[in-house]
């Protein structure tokens, strides 16, 4: 994977308490999120496959964060039954697994298969790190569970979770949730706000105006003349490239004024 331009990242856990406690925050961001950008969700993976039970002291420090979201983010509450119903383990990996098999299945579900997976974590007091909880979150979208529950285990599904992980990685992240923003191949880190979308929206703003007028020039120096090759001697651009300029994203441009400097380096070392 590689990160791309003009796009907003989220990287999240679906079993990660803050990231069921931005669900509100992101549903907002990502109406009002400006036309100029791309929102692409990725897995960051918080903790890896285990059938060991949850240590007391993790358990107490899980149960912590749940009071402190219940006590500062507005309308969010916890069924704390599940520490009575379960026998917890710290793997969030299958959860992770069973949105990129429903998002592979039905392109478009990753979202409500997330916001299931939460709802019967949080709401429901089930343990999403077994397969058949995930497959029974999976029901209500309407997919082919036979072939959900096969996807679950596939080692496709894990190879695409060890892509977004380390992809997640190369952008930065080490907590979720988390926000990153892409412009002109420059990595920006925006501020997760729990309680509105007001700051986040006007730090990306800020960064896109930025980023907007700075945009790429073209080299043109209104002295076109085409050699042999086509090349036009005054910018040193390809006649393609002239004419394909305006279609062409930052990056793009970039790399065409690259070659064009090249060209007329070499250009330059003729002999007279």
């Amino acid at each position: 994977m590689q990160a791309e331009n003009n796009t907003l990242y989220y990287i999240y856990d679906p079993m990660c308490s803050w990231c069921y406690a931005f669900e509100q925050s992101l549903s907002l961001l990502q109406q009002q999120l400006p036309a100029e950008l791309e929102f692409k969700p990725i897995l960051g993976g918080l903790a890896a496959d285990s059938k060991t039970p949850m240590p007391s002291e993790t358990q107490a420090m899980i149960k912590q964060a749940w009071r402190q979201i219940e006590n500062t983010v507005p309308n969010m509450r916890f069924n704390f039954d599940f520490w009575i119903k379960n026998t917890p383990f710290r793997s969030t990996y299958p959860a992770c697994r069973a949105i990129l098999a429903a998002e592979s299945q039905a392109p478009g579900t990753a979202s409500a298969m997330r916001q299931t997976i939460q709802h019967a974590y949080y709401k429901e007091a089930k343990n999403p790190s077994l397969n058949e909880v995930l497959i029974e979150c999976a029901q209500p979208l309407a997919l082919d569970i036979d072939r959900f529950g096969k996807d679950l285990t596939r080692l496709e599904t894990d190879i695409k979770l060890s892509e977004q992980r380390h992809f997640s990685r190369l952008l930065g992240v080490s907590s979720y949730p988390s926000l990153r923003l892409v412009l002109n191949a420059e990595i920006f880190t925006i501020p997760v706000d729990y309680k509105g979308v007001e700051s986040t929206l006007e730090h990306i703003n800020e960064l896109l105006n930025k980023h907007l007028k700075r945009a790429v020039e073209s080299p043109c120096i209104r002295s076109c003349c085409l050699n042999n090759e086509d090349i036009c001697l005054g910018c040193f651009r390809s006649l393609d490239e002239i004419t394909g300029w305006s279609y062409k994203s930052d990056v793009e441009k970039q790399t065409v004024l690259d070659y064009a400097t090249q060209r007329k380096n070499l250009y330059n070392k003729q002999p007279i």
